[in-house]
């Protein structure tokens, strides 16, 4: 999850009036909830902003937070703002009386630090959801909103497919508007159960949010993004079930042909990779032809002479689903 973590312990400030204040001035709610995992601003996710945002609270005699002031910028306007923003609407304090009885009020000062992890994207993939990396095409492509983190898959699970204890992976196309809504979801790789893929739509329909594209003038656009949702069977400490029911990795054919020259000098170049059919369930990492060339110098091939010559090397892969041997498609007794 992202993480927003109140840096300082409260600190005591000076009444409104101006006399010293020899009481702490004490949170009534806990200052762990006044920022939490879905508020990281999106724009500086997509920006990947981070920072600390120092902060002074002056707060009246009932408690509640009249004034915020930003003591030291994080060194982006989106976090301070949303700092001040969310302290604002959600501290609250215990009340203060002076020596005669008299509710006052004073000031609270802390920081709150803004940071990204790395694994943001895996955090994202936990919640059931993820982006198909291999096939983004936008260079400011949409990015999740920090709400998907939170979606509940349990949930949602269609009712049918929990009680057949069935699971998949249903890879989906997303067609957003420029507002970053998802206005079209299209099954690209069905996990074989057509509840599971009906309800992965649904539920990108209905919670699917993003923050949109952008083309090259930094104007929101209409934009496709390729998914996967996965739908896990709940898990129950200690219980024991009926295994889960899910599609075979390789149940669709696939195709993928990599060609690459190497000279007579030990050069590998014109390597040319494509691949038909990959599985949702088996990503590809990467290109293969990033693995050859460069500034390696490999051993030439020879002819029978034992000359050096240019060969093409050529590699496939298929994956091909028939009918068994024998059996034609008929299903065993």
């Amino acid at each position: 999850m992202l993480w927003m973590m109140l840096l300082l312990a409260a600190q005591a400030g000076a009444p409104a009036d101006g006399t010293e204040d020899p009481l702490h001035f004490r949170p009534a709610t806990d200052p762990g909830s006044w920022v939490t995992t879905d508020d990281y601003p999106i724009t500086a996710l997509r920006d990947t902003h981070e920072g600390t945002t120092g902060f002074r609270l002056t707060v009246g005699p009932d408690g509640l937070p009249r004034r915020c002031e930003v003591t030291a910028s994080s060194g982006h306007a989106e976090l301070d703002d949303a700092t001040c923003r969310l302290v604002m609407q959600r501290a609250r304090f215990e009340t203060q009386r002076d020596d005669k009885g008299v509710r006052v009020g004073g000031t609270y000062a802390n920081r709150i630090r803004w940071q990204i992890p790395d694994d943001y994207l895996e955090r994202l993939a936990q919640s059931g959801f993820r982006v198909d990396e291999a096939r983004r095409g936008l260079p400011r492509a949409p990015l999740p909103d920090p709400a998907m983190v939170t979606l509940d898959a349990a949930a949602h699970y269609p009712p049918a497919a929990l009680a057949a204890r069935q699971e998949g992976d249903v890879g989906m196309m997303l067609s957003l508007d420029a507002a970053g809504k998802v206005i079209r979801c299209a099954v690209t790789e069905s996990s074989m159960v057509r509840d599971l893929d009906t309800a992965a739509c649904a539920l990108m329909r209905s919670d699917g949010r993003f923050e949109p594209a952008l083309d090259s003038a930094g104007t929101p656009v209409k934009s496709e993004v390729p998914a996967v949702f996965s739908w896990v069977l709940p898990r129950t400490a200690g219980a024991t079930a009926e295994p889960a029911h899910r599609k075979f990795p390789l149940s669709s054919p696939m195709a993928a042909t990599m060609t690459i020259v190497v000279g007579a000098d030990g050069i590998a170049r014109d390597c040319k990779f494509s691949a038909t059919g990959l599985p949702v369930g088996l990503p590809l990492e990467g290109n293969p032809c990033d693995m050859f060339g460069g500034s390696v110098r490999y051993i030439p091939f020879t002819d029978a002479a034992g000359k050096p010559v240019t060969r093409r090397v050529t590699m496939r892969a298929e994956t091909i689903v028939e009918p068994e041997p024998g059996r034609g498609s008929s299903v065993e007794p």
